[in-house]
């Protein structure tokens, strides 16, 4: 089975991530499959609802693979490639002009978080826990995954998340509205289809419209700074730093990380 398969089913699409063993984390190849889905789906005019979810019961998203990340190590151009597919993907799922639902079935990290956050809705079963951990490979968040993370759950816990790769659990993701909602696992499908026919039983016109309006709203926010440049070559550098050298080794060889 394809890393990522596309489903439609009459007026809703169904996006999987199929890479459970380990632990649906994702790969350039990954990234870029979303992409060209969402193109896809960018043309299909009867959808008014995309559900993205992951295989198995451990993980929704694991964040990006950090083995294939460490093997581009001593290619700069590699990385820019690679960043650029990843940001490509995000923008074109999160401009959707439908309303899009991450089911989150379990651990949520780093990449795996933006991914979801690209989404209108997330619900998550109650032993999902949350993290977004590239100050523990020193990385940075891109911005648009940093504006999304504030937008959300506000300046403060953004800070908490960021800085201290702070692993919390679903109740508290919940409560800092990281995500729409907690449920059992046994009725995650259930909750699902109950919000797939709240959407289903409105105007569609009025969604887009409003998920349109609201973009622009974000985006005139995150374009105010005259540093976007200044931050955005931050984010890159950080691919090439001794930090995420020894960050990555630590991952890969499954020891702490020993910044300086």
């Amino acid at each position: 089975m394809s890393t990522v398969t596309l489903n439609i089913k009459g007026k809703v699409a169904y996006l999987s991530l199929n890479r459970a063993e380990k632990y649906n984390a994702l790969t350039q190849t990954m990234w870029q499959a979303i992409g060209d889905a969402c193109d896809t789906l960018a043309q299909e005019r009867s959808i008014r609802v995309l559900v993205l979810s992951a295989q198995g019961d451990k993980a929704f998203c694991a964040g990006a693979d950090i083995q294939e990340l460490h093997s581009m190590l001593s290619n700069p151009d590699a990385f820019a490639a690679s960043n650029e597919i990843v940001q490509v993907a995000q923008q074109k799922l999160a401009a959707l002009p439908f309303a899009t639902i991450a089911q989150i079935n379990g651990v949520c990290v780093g990449g795996g978080m933006g991914l979801a956050m690209c989404c209108d809705f997330r619900i998550a079963v109650n032993s999902a826990s949350f993290a977004i951990t590239p100050s523990k490979l020193g990385l940075l968040y891109s911005l648009a995954d940093t504006q999304r993370l504030v937008d959300l759950v506000g300046l403060p816990r953004a800070k908490e998340l960021l800085y201290l790769g702070k692993k919390i659990d679903a109740s508290t993701a919940a409560s800092w509205a990281l995500v729409t909602d907690v449920v059992e696992r046994e009725v995650l499908n259930t909750a699902t289809d109950t919000l797939i026919a709240q959407i289903l039983s409105v105007s569609g016109y009025s969604i887009s419209g409003t998920k349109r309006s609201l973009a622009f709203l974000c985006e005139a926010n995150a374009q105010a700074s005259n540093n976007k440049a200044a931050i955005k070559q931050l984010f890159d550098d950080a691919f090439h730093g001794e930090d995420f050298k020894e960050g990555a080794a630590a991952f890969t060889e499954k020891r702490p990380a020993r910044f300086r």
